[in-house]
């Protein structure tokens, strides 16, 4: 399973990818909303984990 993680909390972040590789899933993180746009129409992913408040640039 191909799941992209977009979370903008770098902590939060790599906790959650380091867990899911660890549990067997290709994850690609993405820590601003213009990464998540550009990983969702590059790539196909069986599941979003999405920051519902997830800035579209870095602050």
């Amino acid at each position: 399973m191909r799941i992209l993680l977009a979370e903008d909390d770098r902590i939060i972040a790599d906790g959650l990818c380091r867990s899911l590789r660890k549990g067997g899933y290709a994850v690609d993180c993405a820590y601003t909303g213009i990464d998540a746009d550009t990983a969702l129409m590059t790539n196909v992913y069986d599941l979003v984990i999405l920051d519902l408040g997830l800035p579209r640039c870095p602050a």
